[in-house]
């Protein structure tokens, strides 16, 4: 998510969310690397390579220009330590819901298939060491996240997708007041749809993002 003009961080009480840098790039490929984050990151729960890991980084970087999106590093305020990463990135969902399937969705626009209808949505995601798993990080960074998103970004929803298994994200989800929202199928998996309702009475509807309109054919 690339801040305003004039802003170059988010602050909550106990983190500081920043840019991703190319310098943060051997702490997110051990990350990346870890099992027990890779289970409910990736198909088949594979771990990613060096090389994966440095051209999502470099994905990352190009959203921040292109699409005014990305993943913010998570530092924690008493040490500075980088903890983790949280931010808003590219989702693309079918736009009608299939009568005999869960509907498809894709990260990244780029991904999606021609001759689709489509809705334009934010992610809001979240990964952390699981060093520091437990301590409630993770609710703190979306919330923090969340309250920009619609503050500055006038963003009226986000969406969360999470693989079944993966409670501790859901329960994350939970305490920020997202709610579950059927499912979707991404990457050949099924997911579960968290909507994360930001604005007061704002309606789950497709998001303008760029000057790009929320439903567009293929």
């Amino acid at each position: 998510m690339t801040l305003a003009h004039g802003t170059d961080r988010l602050e909550s009480a106990r983190l500081v969310l920043r840019r991703v840098t190319p310098d943060d790039l051997p702490f997110f490929t051990r990350l990346h690397a870890l099992p027990a984050v890779a289970q409910h990151l990736y198909p088949g729960g594979r771990p990613r390579s060096p090389e994966e890991t440095a051209a999502w980084l470099q994905y990352t970087l190009t959203s921040y220009e292109q699409l005014a999106l990305g993943y913010l590093a998570v530092l924690r305020k008493e040490d500075g330590v980088l903890i983790g990463r949280c931010g808003l990135m590219d989702m693309v969902v079918e736009a009608a819901v299939p009568e005999h399937r869960i509907r498809r969705g894709w990260f990244g626009r780029a991904e999606a298939p021609a001759g689709v209808a489509l809705t334009f949505e934010c992610e809001l995601g979240y990964t952390f060491d699981p060093a520091v798993w437990g301590q409630g990080f993770a609710t703190e960074a979306a919330r923090c996240v969340g309250d920009y998103a619609r503050d500055v970004l006038r963003l009226s929803y986000a969406v969360s997708a999470i693989l079944p298994q993966n409670t501790r994200s859901r329960l994350v989800a939970e305490r920020g007041g997202a709610h579950a929202a059927g499912q979707m199928e991404v990457v050949g998996l099924p997911w579960d749809r968290y909507v994360w309702l930001l604005a007061t009475g704002g309606a789950a509807a497709g998001i303008v993002r760029q000057g790009v309109p929320t439903e567009l054919s293929g």
